[in-house]
């Protein structure tokens, strides 16, 4: 009998192997083998914008410094994280998806060691740690910026579009879940160990992705793209992204209206429009403004920011809620989330399931819903609630939030061509990434207007009245939260709008269910 001639290599996507044996082996078993490989360094660099936040106090006191210094910590990792997540996302085009997670994993994992280390060498050298550990948390956001949009692609590429949601909705639900055990393990590996080891736990994670990646990740990229590096695009991006997001790191810290800021926000909105003149101006640019021209994706990466935004109302807001309001340890806090977290987790993995059956707008329209209502209701809690007062309310925010994460990415970059998921992914990270700084500083901004307002109507030493005023404080910010994912519902209502005009008359309800389809089957 004559065999079929199977080729041996990725081009653009299409997945191909040695033989027919093989090739049923690898219809089985090879997608989830790449899912589990690029979920490795996904976990790893979601985990670590939270595991970090826990043992900043006991980072301070070991390398004996201040807390201006010590927020570096945490600003070096966001930092270059966002501002790289477009640039790499381009790469990975160009020069290969898998190629780019493997030097993001290992850039991440010798940063991870690096941070380990940091104390050592501020003995050696004489200078001080904390400016080591400052570096060396800036070369794990390099790795990040890596494995996050890069992860995406590669599912979008090498996973069939009836499988693919349900693997997005894995991978949305692995990073909720990651961000949300982030304290949770730190606090673990502190109180057991020392704060070297929340960096030191990334290495074997880091080794098992590496290893299922050169085994089963196949190689995905544009053959068609030039090879040309758009050294100005990346300079003005680049520029324009460290500006932004550090105007909205330090705006509280040195005013919204002092001086430098305003540079910063001049700086970032100059560069900005420099990069479109250049973009527009040259053939091969690293940001293809024709994307943008899809409403599903200019929509999807609006609403992905309002996201970010909402996300940390259901996080940051609420560890500070158990922590200030409820005097909750930290560690304690950090396990008073996981019911939040499982609800985000569960609610990911049922929405994939059912991608094939709802479409993933109707999905996404609900997560946004119920990530509103659910903040809303915590905007309505009494002095005297209880934790499983708290806890229900976080439920359905979790369970929104966890539906709205695992439709996005599949909206966002259904009309993007296969060859350009590298940057379109970049771009969905980029704003979703921004939505995360940028809810970090506007929600403990109101937070912190609320308690002085709060706090400042009352003269008495009543606890009770105090704890009345803290808790009214919460209340309103978690009611600003909800006002973003209202926003972001309105967003999601739009853009489906815009996909499914009122002008165009369905016959009936199959010819709309083949039309809902037709999109699905684009993702």
């Amino acid at each position: 009998m004559q065999q079929t001639k199977q080729p041996t290599s990725f081009q653009g996507g299409t997945a191909q192997v040695p033989s027919p044996m093989l090739a049923v082996r690898s219809k089985a078993i090879r997608p989830w083998l790449v899912l589990a490989a690029v979920l490795s360094g996904f976990f790893m660099a979601v985990l670590d914008t939270t595991i970090v936040n826990i043992a900043i106090p006991s980072i301070q006191t070991s390398l004996k410094t201040d807390l201006p210094s010590i927020s570096w910590v945490l600003n070096a990792y966001n930092l270059v994280y966002a501002v790289l997540l477009v640039t790499v996302g381009r790469f990975a085009d160009q020069y290969g998806r898998k190629r780019l997670f493997l030097l993001a994993m290992l850039l991440f994992s010798l940063g991870s060691f690096a941070c380990a280390l940091a104390q050592a060498c501020g003995h050696l050298s004489g200078s001080p740690a904390i400016g080591w550990l400052i570096g060396f948390r800036a070369l794990q956001g390099a790795g990040a910026a890596g494995l996050t949009p890069v992860s995406l692609a590669i599912i979008m590429a090498v996973f069939s579009r009836e499988k693919r949601s349900v693997a997005i909705g894995v991978w949305g639900a692995v990073g909720g879940l990651s961000a949300a055990l982030g304290p949770v393990i730190g606090g673990f590996l502190i109180q057991t160990f020392d704060w070297r080891w929340i960096f030191l736990v990334n290495l074997p994670i880091g080794a098992l992705g590496i290893g299922l990646t050169l085994l089963f990740v196949p190689e995905t990229r544009d053959p068609d793209v030039s090879r040309r590096i758009d050294v100005p695009g990346i300079l003005l991006l680049s520029v324009s992204m460290f500006c932004l997001v550090l105007a909205i790191i330090e705006g509280n810290g040195w005013g919204w209206s002092s001086l430098p800021i305003l540079s910063l926000v001049g700086t970032a909105v100059g560069s900005v429009i420099l990069f479109v003149l250049v973009e527009v101006w040259q053939r091969e640019a690293i940001m293809d403004f024709s994307l943008f021209k899809a409403p599903s994706f200019t929509g999807m990466n609006i609403t992905a920011l309002l996201l970010g935004i909402t996300l940390q109302g259901a996080t940051l807001i609420a560890v500070l809620f158990f922590t200030n309001a409820l005097g909750y340890s930290q560690l304690h806090a950090a396990f008073a989330l996981i019911p939040f977290a499982l609800a985000g987790f569960v609610a990911s993995l049922l929405a994939g399931k059912l991608s094939s059956r709802i479409s993933p707008y109707v999905m996404c329209l609900a997560g946004m819903a119920l990530s509103a209502l659910g903040l809303g209701l915590l905007g309505l809690l009494s002095p005297e609630a209880s934790y499983r007062d708290i806890v229900w309310r976080g439920l359905v925010m979790g369970g929104g939030i966890g539906m709205a994460f695992q439709s996005l990415p599949v909206l966002s970059l259904s009309e993007v061509p296969r060859a350009k998921l590298g940057v379109g992914s970049g771009v969905f990270n980029t704003f979703r990434q921004l939505g995360i700084v940028l809810g970090v500083a506007v929600l403990i901004s109101v937070l912190t207007g609320q308690l002085h307002a709060h706090l400042g109507q009352t003269n008495s030493n009543a606890i009770a009245l105090i704890h009345a005023q803290v808790v009214n404080a919460f209340k309103t910010t978690w009611l600003f939260a909800a006002l973003f994912a209202v926003v972001g519902f309105l967003s999601v209502l739009f853009t489906y709008a815009m996909r499914h005009p009122p002008g165009r008359k369905m016959a009936n309800a199959m010819e709309q269910k083949m039309f809902d389809e037709e999109m699905i089957s684009r993702c």
